[in-house]
């Protein structure tokens, strides 16, 4: 499985957001590119304790399946949960400058793989090492990248 503290896996995902342009439509769900691109820049807060990210609905599962889950399978195609607070659709959160979004989300990729310390728990798979937070990050990027053809 791919991790973004490697370097090779943190060039491919530059790669594919570059790849992104205004006109990159979603394939499945109902996030624009715009969204998609700030969702994925503030799920990069979250490991740092940078945002504090509020449960919508707890899994019928134990942590330590969900975290098998999380970090072994790739994500449902079809509508999955997401913290309250990055929600785009349902909180209308609306970004109109694309050039602003990518910006964005490269620093704060740039800052997931640069920090010094990371939570020692995911809110939805128990304890997390920093490898499992690098695991998580590439495989919810690439989720969303894929999302948008990229």
């Amino acid at each position: 499985m791919k991790n973004l503290f490697q370097p090779e896996a943190t060039n491919e995902i530059l790669k594919r957001i570059d790849s992104l342009t205004p006109q990159s439509k979603a394939v499945l769900g109902k996030m624009n590119v715009m969204q998609g691109m700030r969702h994925i820049a503030m799920a990069f807060m979250i490991p740092t304790g940078e945002l504090n990210p509020t449960i919508s609905r707890v899994p019928p599962m134990p942590k330590w399946l969900m975290k098998f889950f999380l970090l072994n399978t790739k994500p449902p195609k079809e509508r999955a949960e997401t913290f309250v607070e990055i929600n785009m659709v349902a909180n209308n959160i609306n970004p109109t400058d694309f050039e602003t979004e990518k910006t964005n989300l490269k620093n704060k990729l740039n800052a997931f793989t640069t920090a010094s310390s990371f939570l020692p728990e995911n809110k939805l798979g128990g304890k997390f090492s920093k490898a499992d937070w690098g695991k998580l990050n590439y495989n919810h990027t690439d989720h969303h990248l894929r999302q948008f053809g990229a």
